[in-house]
């Protein structure tokens, strides 16, 4: 049994918040080696306070000695439920998508408090929540870049980096690489010091590019611009639009799913950005056209016909990405299902919507299976396609024979040409552990960086 279990006296738990409010709450995770929690905020008397410290510190006044951080987990399963049994409601912190509203002034100290995140940079990652926040303003002419919008709607947002040129790594790789991470781009805009920022608004990364610029000093470097598309999502009551044409009647169920996995699968779109809004809305179609054709008119979520048809005869179904709260853009099909409006509602506003939406994974899970644990014949199998993130590069100077290894995987199409190529068991410089491209790939499988390409279909639909 878990030691939080344990804790049984309320008066414990008041102890530990007279303590936090003699310390103050920073000091009071210091003393005792806790983060913010966030997203399970202790609200109580006015005040906020991290439910995991709180809990730990006060099991620590009843029974002798706090409890460290890494001796139990936090969050609804274990903390919220001890501490509301003793009489102290914990409020799950809303998704900033929700909470946030557009057209809306804020300022960082709140947004720092609430979601938390790097105070004095201008991409954030909160640690909590599945969301990168980025900040625009006048401040980037100083460093030799400037955001705005483009005529066709597109937002040009300036990677992060000072001097030198510009690489995929913290900020940048976050808005990168922000689907396969399941999370969702918030912009804000600066209004200037001491006015706040402006709420703009949900994004996609459509592409990037890297173009020649020039630092505060003159010094001639390489950029990273990336193309930023405005996005809804029913979370916030928006309307879904439809901006492409419906699918084609002629097209079989094999072909839509196979270009629905190849539009899913382009990791490194380095479109311009004149062309950045035609290809995602294009990648973006032919997602939509496969899992709606996949339903066959049935939500995939309650299993009920389509509430009615469109006047072009096809049933009325919406898309659905159950990884993040933007329901636009083009995911892998195993992260998409086509859902009856009241569905889609009810797993963005009602009471069991976390609920229904895990079913719905499952099921999706079920149609569209991602391989997760391949075993040593299976990767020799034909039919795959490595999108590796270049997440290990780091690795380079740490562990040169582990990214020597991965510069071969990152090069390989199919696992074939990884069997022809890759070298034999390597020691790894960190740890000596052997390793071979086989358990790399399962691992790197694990974290969703492959995803497999359907084999051509040997049956009609």
């Amino acid at each position: 049994m878990e030691k939080l279990a344990l804790l049984t006296a309320s008066h414990a738990v008041h102890a530990a918040i007279d303590e936090c409010d003699q310390l103050g709450r920073d000091e009071f995770l210091k003393k005792y080696g806790y983060k913010h929690s966030r997203l399970y905020p202790l609200h109580f008397n006015g005040k906020v306070y991290d439910s995991k410290a709180i809990a730990g510190v006060a099991y620590g006044k009843q029974h002798g000695a706090a409890l460290k951080a890494g001796e139990f987990s936090g969050g609804a399963a274990t903390v919220v439920p001890v501490l509301e049994r003793l009489g102290f409601p914990v409020n799950e912190t809303e998704h900033p998508v929700k909470h946030l509203v557009k057209g809306t002034t804020y300022f960082r100290k709140d947004l720092l408090e609430r979601y938390g995140g790097q105070l004095q940079k201008g991409i954030w990652t909160p640690r909590e929540f599945p969301v990168v926040f980025l900040f625009t303003g006048d401040s980037g002419k100083t460093y030799g870049y400037s955001d705005g919008w483009t005529e066709d709607g597109i937002f040009r947002y300036t990677g992060e980096g000072q001097s030198g040129d510009m690489t995929f790594t913290t900020g940048n790789r976050a808005i990168r690489d922000h689907r396969a991470n399941h999370k969702d781009i918030l912009l804000f805009e600066d209004l200037g010091k001491g006015k706040g920022v402006r709420y703009a608004g949900l994004f996609e990364c459509a592409s990037w590019d890297e173009i020649d610029g020039a630092d505060k000093k003159k010094r001639s470097r390489r950029i990273i611009v990336f193309n930023l598309i405005p996005v809804e999502t029913a979370a916030t009551g928006a309307a879904i639009p439809s901006n492409v044409a419906p699918v084609a009647r002629s097209q079989s169920l094999d072909d839509l799913r196979q270009a629905a996995y190849a539009a899913s699968a382009e990791g490194k779109v380095r479109s311009k950005a004149s062309e950045a809004k035609r290809s995602w809305y294009e990648r973006s179609a032919k997602v939509r056209d496969y899992v709606l054709a996949r339903s066959g008119g049935i939500c995939e979520a309650c299993d009920q016909p389509a509430p009615f048809r469109k006047k072009d005869g096809t049933a009325y179904l919406e898309p659905h990405h159950t990884t993040r709260l933007a329901d636009e853009g083009p995911d892998h099909p195993a992260w998409v299902g086509a859902i009856c409006p009241t569905c889609h509602r009810r797993i963005h506003s009602g009471e069991d919507g976390e609920q229904w939406n895990r079913r719905l994974q499952e099921r999706l899970k079920a149609k569209e299976p991602l391989p997760m644990e391949p075993k040593a014949d299976e990767l020799l199998e034909g039919g795959y396609t490595v999108l590796i993130k270049d997440r290990l590069q780091a690795n380079e100077e740490t562990d040169p024979a582990k990214w020597a290894l991965w510069k071969i995987i990152w090069d390989c199409s199919s696992f074939e040409e990884l069997a022809r190529r890759a070298p034999d068991p390597v020691n790894t410089a960190r740890t000596g552990r052997r390793i071979t491209w086989r358990t790399e790939v399962r691992w790197a499988l694990k974290q969703g960086w492959i995803l497999k390409t359907p084999p051509a279909a040997s049956t009609s639909t």
